[in-house]
């Protein structure tokens, strides 16, 4: 038997990418909790693992930058 992959999930989670790159800094964190709990259903979809990347360096540098507070 043959599974078919939802393409809701990959139609999502690019729109999660899209978010990464665009996202307030304060909208940062709670992006990133959204990105990890999709994560924990699906730890293969390689467009989650890139918004999670994304948002974690962005973070990085606004925290070494003195942007927002640790």
């Amino acid at each position: 038997m043959i599974f078919k992959r939802k393409t809701d999930t990959k139609t999502e989670s690019k729109e999660y990418l899209k978010k990464a790159g665009k996202c307030s800094p304060k909208g940062l964190k709670k992006l990133l909790k959204q990105i990890e709990a999709e994560l924990r259903g699906n730890e293969n979809d390689h467009d989650l693992l890139i918004a999670k990347t994304i948002i974690t360096s962005r973070l990085a540098s606004m925290r070494d930058s003195g942007k927002i507070p640790l």
